[in-house]
This record gives C-alpha cells, structure tokens and sequence, in this order.
C-alpha cells in the first residue's frame, strides 16, 4: 500500500493502481484501494473518447480488482480508464495488442 504524509493512501481516499499485465492480451486486472466499502463505477474510453464499457459493484475496504476482458473492449489499442467511488475518481491508461 502506499503511503502519504506517513497514512495509507486507501485511509485518505481511492488509489488506482497500475494495471496488471499492462500491455495485455486477453485480460488484465484493474487494482484499486478503498478506505471504506462502497459502490464503484469503472468506465473505460477508446483513443476518441468515447465510453465503450462500464462495469459497476460494490467493494469492501481494501485492495480490489476488476477484471477486464478483450471482449469488453473494440479491437487492440491505447484506452483510457476511469473509477469513481464516493471516496474520489482516477483515472489511468491501458494498452492491449
């Protein structure tokens, strides 16, 4: 986990981690931390900008993970994604081939 001002990050608000394995083939997971359970949003958007997948649920306090398919996405190439929760929203970029 990581740290800000000597506290937990996932105890201040939602951290988004890297994506794993980033560039991907057929799946990659999505890690985020939360500082408490709640609902969370993750949109991803191609190189135009357009919303292409939205997946929702709910979370527990802690390390978490979505799993993205290369069936949820349109075809290989650079993709933006976005989550929301209570707590904030960030956002990072994905590659699959």
């Amino acid at each position: 986990m990581h740290m800000y001002q000597g506290q937990p990050i996932a105890d201040i608000g939602l951290e988004l981690l890297p994506n794993a394995p980033n560039p991907f083939i057929e799946m990659t997971l999505l890690w985020f931390n939360l500082p408490a359970c709640t609902e969370v949003v993750l949109r991803v958007f191609d190189g135009h900008g357009q919303e292409i997948c939205t997946k929702a649920g709910a979370f527990e306090k802690g390390e978490n993970h979505i799993i993205l398919r290369r069936s949820d996405l349109l075809e290989p190439g650079m993709y933006s994604y976005q989550l929301e929760s209570e707590f904030g929203i960030a956002s990072r970029k994905l590659m699959m081939y």
